[in-house]
């Protein structure tokens, strides 16, 4: 029963995920330049692995690999696998503010992918905010087409496709348990990072490309014990991150507590200005709050209209 105490609770659980969220994804802009991006991913989804095993087993949860939709299963994990490889490497050439803030398109891009995937109904008032939502990123974006920063598209590339694994989790949910698509997504990300570095092996690159593109092509190494302990940091935090989200919608109303998913954007912002001195132009601020106000308003909907767009939202 959702009480307003629960709901209390699910916001402070909210805030917190998001806070160590933003912890994660400033760590790993801060070792982009030392430590291979799928190194990063490899030892993430390491103990991220071991701690929903170990909490399985503390509850007595039974572990299960089989899935019942085989092959969207491989289109969600190999979406989010991409989706987040192209926003950690974004961070390694934007600022962490810039990145988060283009991250919270996928609100938009859940909405498209609700009506042409699993068939709900989208009204003009939701369109249009999606409109809105996208003018907000072009602000944000600020394109200078004689001096555009390609990077500066693959965190709306990572919504994309968040969006379609978070639709597609909502389709196989009546069959594939949380943790059955979460342990997937953790499974599939160590076998492909793991492919990754083999196919890497056997490819010339130029010194142009090596270093621009450092964060995948640099050796997979771990340069010392503070930087393995950074790793196990960004890996824990992904952990705690998950859990705070999973118990925050389990005990709260999804409509009263998902806007506070938001806070993340606060935190980043504070994170970007304190450690690099990033900060969004009063454009990029612009855009942000169309990006908000669009977001709040087709959350709004949604509740009024009772659609129920998925929220037990994968692991990030």
């Amino acid at each position: 029963m959702i009480t307003r105490d629960n709901n209390i609770k699910a916001i402070v659980l909210i805030i917190l995920g998001m806070f160590v969220f933003s912890i994660q994804d400033a760590l790993i802009k801060i070792i982009s330049d030392s430590i291979n991006i799928y190194v990063i991913y490899l030892v993430r989804s390491m103990v991220g692995l071991l701690a929903i095993f170990a909490y399985c087993k503390f509850k007595n949860i039974k572990i299960v690999f089989k899935t019942h939709y085989p092959l969207i299963s491989i289109l969600r994990v190999s979406g989010f696998f991409l989706g987040f490889s192209l926003y950690y490497f974004s961070l390694s050439k934007i600022s962490l503010p810039e990145a988060v803030t283009l991250f919270f398109v996928s609100p938009f891009f859940v909405t498209i992918f609700s009506k042409f995937i699993i068939g709900e109904k989208v009204g003009i008032y939701r369109w249009c905010a999606i409109l809105i939502g996208f003018f907000g990123v072009y602000l944000v974006l600020n394109p200078d087409f004689n001096d555009f920063n390609i990077y500066s598209l693959f965190p709306i590339l990572c919504a994309f496709f968040y969006a379609l694994t978070v639709v597609i989790q909502k389709k196989t949910s009546d069959k594939d348990s949380l943790f059955t698509q979460i342990i997937h997504t953790y499974l599939s990300a160590i076998l492909f990072s793991i492919i990754i570095y083999f196919v890497i092996q056997n490819i010339t690159f130029t010194s142009y490309q090596v270093s621009e593109y450092k964060f995948v092509l640099m050796s997979w190494q771990i340069p010392s014990l503070y930087f393995l302990f950074i790793l196990l940091i960004i890996g824990f935090t992904g952990v705690i991150g998950f859990f705070s989200l999973f118990g925050a919608y389990r005990i709260g109303s999804p409509s009263t507590i998902a806007p506070y998913e938001y806070s993340l954007i606060i935190w980043s912002i504070l994170f970007g200005y304190f450690i690099w001195n990033d900060y969004l132009t009063l454009t990029g601020f612009a855009g942000l709050s169309l990006i908000l106000v669009a977001s709040f308003f087709t959350l709004l909907r949604e509740y009024q209209l009772s659609i129920k767009v998925n929220l037990d939202k994968p692991l990030r």
